[in-house]
């Protein structure tokens, strides 16, 4: 016998709340907190170990979170009013416990279950503290100073002086590089990330100082644009393309009456501009070109020190992130703040855990060489063609260097030994 319509719904509707009783019922036999989790105070991660080496044991946290206690507090004084949390069910995870767990996913690259085991925690929830705390330390340290941009011509100047007292190249603006910063496929992304190597990736594009820190960064543009525009497409290069950022006129060297432009140095894989030199071709080498390169490789490998050191300290860059694309932003924007705020740190005499190159009169970072796993290097950044006038920037750099007035001492010995010295760096 066919139900007519009216005794269809109210089968339907019985079924309905049915089904919201048994709902019912299994939400209260489930817990609404783990047991395990209930204990986080008397045994989790923080509230035994961390606190312990605090008082007992500095260097043993200076291994684990890559900075002393003395740091620690400094940061947490920083990001503090931005990740404390009020809660009148249950006791907040508070924001020294926040930053630890961060700092030790920054610092390990372990798995977030493994550190949500460690510290008492469930996964989501050190998923959401990593996101929120990363946000907060570049916030926190752009507004004390330690992610400050070049504003005028004079912080320009400054690091053009940097460059030529150390190493040895006059009207250098900075080290510029860009990496991908390797991480699991994104959900419902397509080959939007999908770079090169045959991963996904975002890229960090930076440029740096000659102090091992960064001045500039691009973060976030998809890994799929691994050649032709990956500079030129972003904010960097638009921002130089157009003459944004308030760079000074030219100048001229000491020793030489020619006036020369401030410029980026960079590797083969950027574009030659008037505001960017690169190393000249191998095709045609003669001793001119060897110098000039020499010249130029020395001062452009401050951004790969910089990156081998962020890789060293932060280990969360030496294999793909698992995390979606939002965290693996914050996360990286978090590397690159607290890295320049330890950086800060050493030019004031304090130590740090770098394996430093014996071969050069500055310590430099020697896993700077090469940098592995979750950190890869871009393609080619720009096209091969050159305006006459860029060719002719890059030429006068190189006569100058050659010139009584450019030239080091060492340079010459440097470049006629059977090594060729462009490959060490």
């Amino acid at each position: 016998m066919a139900l007519t319509r009216r005794q269809l719904l109210i089968v339907l509707l019985l079924r309905r709340r049915l089904k919201a009783k048994e709902v019912e019922v299994r939400r209260k036999k489930e817990c609404w907190v783990r047991r395990l989790y209930t204990e986080r105070t008397e045994k989790g991660e923080y509230h035994q170990l961390v606190r312990e080496m605090k008082i007992f044991d500095k260097e043993y946290f200076f291994q684990h979170f890559r900075m002393g206690p003395e740091k620690f507090e400094e940061i947490l004084s920083y990001v503090a009013p931005k990740i404390t949390k009020c809660s009148v069910r249950r006791e907040p995870i508070g924001p020294s416990e926040r930053l630890c767990v961060t700092l030790r996913y920054l610092v390990t690259g372990d798995a977030q279950t493994t550190i949500a085991a460690s510290y008492r925690m469930s996964r989501s929830s050190v998923s959401r503290i990593i996101k929120e705390t990363s946000d907060a330390l570049w916030s926190g340290l752009m507004d004390n100073g330690y992610l400050k941009a070049p504003e005028k011509e004079s912080d320009w100047l400054a690091i053009a002086d940097d460059f030529e007292r150390k190493w040895n190249f006059g009207n250098c603006i900075g080290a510029i590089d860009g990496k991908h910063v390797i991480m699991q496929a994104p959900a419902r992304s397509g080959s939007q990330f999908f770079n090169y190597k045959k991963s996904h990736s975002i890229v960090l594009m930076a440029i740096v100082n000659a102090n091992y820190e960064f001045i500039l960064v691009d973060i976030g543009e998809a890994g799929r644009q691994s050649d032709g525009g990956v500079f030129s497409h972003s904010n960097l290069g638009i921002a130089f393309e157009q003459k944004l950022l308030k760079i000074p006129k030219p100048r001229a060297l000491p020793g030489s009456s020619k006036k020369f432009p401030f410029v980026l140095v960079g590797d083969e894989a950027f574009p030659l501009k008037d505001y960017l030199v690169k190393p000249y071709s191998r095709d045609s080498f003669q001793i001119k070109e060897k110098i000039a390169n020499y010249r130029i490789s020395r001062a452009r490998r401050q951004v790969e020190n910089v990156f081998g050191i962020c890789a060293s300290r932060f280990r969360i860059f030496r294999r793909p992130i698992i995390a979606n694309v939002e965290t693996v932003i914050s996360v990286t924007k978090a590397v690159v703040a607290v890295h320049n705020y330890l950086m800060a740190g050493r030019r004031f005499g304090e130590n740090q855990d770098y394996y430093w190159d014996q071969h050069s009169d500055e310590r430099v970072a020697t896993d700077a060489i090469e940098v592995k796993g979750g950190l890869l290097p871009l393609m080619r950044a720009g096209s091969n063609n050159y305006s006459k006038s860029a060719k002719e920037i890059r030429d006068d750099f190189r006569d100058y260097f050659c010139s009584e007035e450019g030239s080091v001492p060492w340079q010459w010995e440097t470049v006629l030994r059977t090594r060729d010295p462009f490959d060490e760096h």
